[in-house]
């Protein structure tokens, strides 16, 4: 297949986002996205601090993300749709640079590929099974900092320059204060470091690399709360129950039923032992370090979210906005899996299973995107658009405390921001 079916093929799921960004998204904040609006009030009023941008949000600091979306509001009126077209635009950044390391690896380790392979990674990433991420402003959270930790290790790996060295340090900064499990991102680089740095420069990088991650680490717990969602003893009280949620949380980016999910989640597990096992007998492990390295960056990451939303149960091992990060340990199986060389019939039955669930996962969560989240946010933009006062029963769809955001409300009209801009 030539280079440009590739591209075109690959092009196809990122134009059906887009698509779908453009037909249903509303051009008003949704759950999370209010928080944005005070700070937009305060940044009217001259009062707009660091510590304002740096406040914990559930268990993030999204300050770099609220840099985004305020710097956005001023040149848009607070177009909340303008943050979803940012948002596939960080995804296809990350996408375009993972895609051209991996042909690389696979060049420099001679592999013979199916050639369908890199739109099949394309489908996974740019799937509808993310109808959250998709449609919510509020996602640059995830967004940002996945595409950060990705990009950094894959520097990391590469034992490059001095300048790429500080380059994965400013991106360590930004994935920690975008989203909680970028915290995540300073361990894990620690050992890539160890691993592939040369040993004149070992030393000094490491040191370094302690210095500033302890640094972020330090002032990002400075007064941090939990929020009462860790709930350890309740994880271990559940230990079987604990590793079905693991497993729905691993599967959920080729199928959303929590019932279902733990079944492409243990088939991944198999074929990570299969790939570890041949990388150990034929010793190309080097090459694939930063593949197992996101690997490790989202086992953790699900054991940190089953931590705090186990308890909520088996359905919240599936939430579509985790897809956002989860994809990424299914993009670097893919990368692995001509590892394996498997025969002609197992391959296509394999990639085939994974092609039918990313087909119905994409119809399917777009349908649910539709139903459940613009169907919903539609009535209230509807209203403010007509110049109407939203209902409370209408409030509560987009905010579960319809009283809170009243006065943010105002703010949004006499201003003429987010969807009160396009009263006519």
């Amino acid at each position: 297949m030539t280079s440009r079916r590739i591209l075109f093929l690959s092009l196809i799921p990122i134009t059906m986002i887009g698509i779908y960004i453009f037909l249903l998204g509303v051009n008003i904040p949704f759950w999370d996205q209010w928080e944005v609006v005070p700070l937009l009030m305060k940044k009217q009023q001259g009062v707009l601090s660091f510590a304002d941008l740096f406040a914990q949000h559930n268990e993030h600091r999204p300050f770099f993300p609220r840099l985004i979306w305020l710097t956005l509001s001023g040149f848009t009126h607070y177009n909340v749709n303008v943050e979803l077209w940012i948002n596939l635009l960080i995804a296809v950044g990350t996408f375009v640079f993972v895609a051209g390391r991996v042909m690389k690896t696979w060049d420099r380790l001679g592999i013979s590929t199916p050639p369908l392979m890199i739109p099949l990674m394309s489908l996974l990433v740019f799937n509808l099974g993310q109808r959250e991420s998709w449609l919510q402003g509020f996602q640059t959270v995830m967004f940002l900092g996945v595409a950060c930790v990705i990009v950094g290790i894959f520097i990391l790996a590469e034992n490059a320059s001095w300048s790429s060295f500080f380059v994965a340090i400013v991106l360590g900064i930004i994935a920690n204060y975008s989203m909680a499990n970028g915290l995540l991102y300073w361990p894990i680089g620690l050992i890539v470091l160890f691993i592939t740095t040369s040993k004149e420069l070992r030393l000094i990088r490491i040191a370094l690399w302690v210095i500033c991650g302890g640094l972020c680490i330090g002032l990002f717990l400075s007064g941090w709360t939990s929020g009462g969602h860790l709930n350890f003893d309740y994880v271990f009280s559940h230990i079987l129950e604990w590793f079905i949620w693991l497993l729905n949380f691993l599967g959920a980016p080729l199928m959303t039923l929590w019932y279902v999910a733990w079944i492409f989640g243990s088939i991944s597990i198999g074929l990570y032992i299969l790939i570890i096992g041949h990388v150990i007998r034929t010793d190309q492990w080097r090459p694939l370090i930063p593949y197992f390295a996101i690997v490790l960056f989202i086992l953790f990451t699900a054991l940190t979210i089953s931590f705090g939303r186990m308890e909520m149960g088996m359905p919240q091992s599936v939430v579509p906005r985790y897809l956002t990060m989860s994809v990424w340990y299914w993009v670097s199986l893919l990368a692995l899996l001509p590892l394996l060389n498997m025969k002609s019939l197992y391959q296509y039955l394999l990639y085939s299973l994974l092609t039918i669930s990313l087909v119905f996962l994409m119809i399917g969560g777009g349908w649910r995107g539709y139903v459940s989240l613009h169907q919903r946010m539609l009535p209230a933009y509807q209203a403010a658009r007509s110049g109407q006062t939203i209902s409370e029963d209408v409030l509560a769809k987009i905010f579960p405390s319809p009283k809170d955001i009243r006065a943010q409300i105002d703010f949004l009209r006499e201003n003429k921001l987010s969807a009160w801009s396009e009263i006519r």
